[in-house]
């Protein structure tokens, strides 16, 4: 008896997606490749030398944030130090690969993660070519978090994990990668709400408990009145060389482009000021996401773009948090609605090719850098996927009780 033949439809779309899986496998290898590379030269991974040696001053129980270090100093929570011992043990050049080969399998794991959490929603249908597109129009991003070696393809991967099947069943799993998230950059916090909003209190719960444990290292080692001496350096820390670095050209998120039409370029705006300007950002994200009525995965792209957003340190490499955005602009349906986003991450990716040192010059790139312009090209994606992703809640399998909460 002859066998039934597919749907022509899917015989001709086979070999494409065949061909893009195959294409974004090589393009992770060429990232993981070169990133090794980097990673081997001593003088790379600048930002990860920092990380060990914060490492090596907790365990010789040091001060992790001399005035000495300048603004070019470790940033992360006291708590957050001792997290970096295994790279602190290896020579740099050793340590600086494996960090960037680990970075590009953890943003592999990401990837997966995200491309099949969103095809649980019957609005999006992302594809190999999708996250081929989302991780080229990232393009800077990458080169620069692979180049000093920094910790947002981690951050991905930990934001990533509530989403994923493990994480699901775990709530303690997702709790302890969610704190981590937040010891790292305070902003994921902001995740907390999607968590709330899909029913998984117990996974918040899980976070706080963790992010309490994950402070008993820090208690041991240099005892109350150390680790609140640290506390307090560390918040000290953050207001000098936030104060310093909030106007230059790097910062690109939502607060410093709500505060340089009132201040010139280089200049240090009162703390208050750079506070209120995170707090009206982090209000519109959040603003933003509930007028939208965004839930599951989309609600959960959107904030993870805004931890990056709303800080006033961030700058161009952070941006690879907002992969999960551009993958859902991507993998829209219908089609129409797909345009529109695809043009919205086209302009993502013009600013991240031309808007560069190797383009245009450094003195024209800094110049370029300090109108915003990467910041406003990611609030615009921002506010197309408020707009183009539908209103109301996600068409997603509802979840056993034991993985709502």
């Amino acid at each position: 008896m002859p066998t039934p033949s597919r749907d022509p439809a899917v015989e001709l779309a086979a070999p494409r997606a065949t061909a893009a899986r195959w294409t974004f496998a090589a393009a992770l290898l060429l990232l993981a490749t070169w990133g090794a590379v980097l990673g081997l030269n001593p003088r790379r991974a600048a930002d990860l030398h920092l990380y060990a040696l914060a490492a090596r001053r907790f365990w010789a129980g040091l001060p992790l944030y001399p005035a000495s270090d300048g603004l070019i100093s470790f940033k992360y929570a006291p708590a957050a130090a001792w997290l970096f011992t295994p790279f602190a043990l290896l020579p740099a050049g050793v340590a600086g690969a494996l960090w960037n080969l680990a970075s590009v399998a953890a943003f592999a794991f990401a990837a997966a993660t995200w491309a099949a959490a969103l095809r649980e929603d019957a609005r999006f249908s992302p594809g190999y070519l999708a996250c081929l597109a989302a991780t080229f129009a990232l393009g800077q991003s990458l080169f620069l978090e692979l180049f000093y070696g920094q910790v947002n393809l981690f951050m991905l991967a930990l934001v990533a994990v509530p989403l994923s099947a493990a994480g699901r069943r775990r709530n303690w799993l997702s709790g302890a990668c969610l704190a981590i998230a937040t010891i790292l950059k305070p902003t994921a916090a902001l995740l907390a709400v999607a968590l709330i909003a899909m029913r998984r209190t117990r996974v918040v719960a899980a976070a706080i408990a963790c992010g309490v444990l994950l402070q008993l290292p820090l208690l041991a080692r240099y005892g109350w009145a150390g680790a609140l001496g640290e506390l307090r350096a560390w918040s000290s820390n953050l207001d000098r060389t936030t104060l310093a670095w909030a106007l230059g050209h790097n910062p690109q998120g939502f607060p410093a482009l709500l505060i340089t039409p009132f201040y010139a370029l280089d200049a240090q705006p009162p703390r208050p000021v750079i506070a209120l300007a995170e707090l009206i950002a982090a209000s519109a994200l959040l603003g933003g996401a509930f007028l939208a009525r965004l839930r599951g995965p989309a609600l959960w792209s959107v904030l993870c773009a805004g931890v990056t957003l709303v800080s006033p340190l961030a700058w161009r490499a952070n941006f690879v948090l907002a992969w999960p955005l551009l993958l859902g602009l991507l993998s829209l349906l219908p089609a129409a609605r797909r345009f529109f986003g695809a043009a919205a991450v086209a302009c993502v990716a013009a600013v991240e090719w031309i808007v560069s040192d190797t383009v245009l010059g450094p003195a024209s790139a800094r110049a370029v850098l300090a109108t915003r312009v990467w910041g406003l090209a990611f609030v615009l994606a921002l506010a197309a996927a408020l707009w183009l992703f539908p209103r109301g809640a996600p068409q997603t399998p509802d979840l056993p009780a034991d993985q709502r909460s």
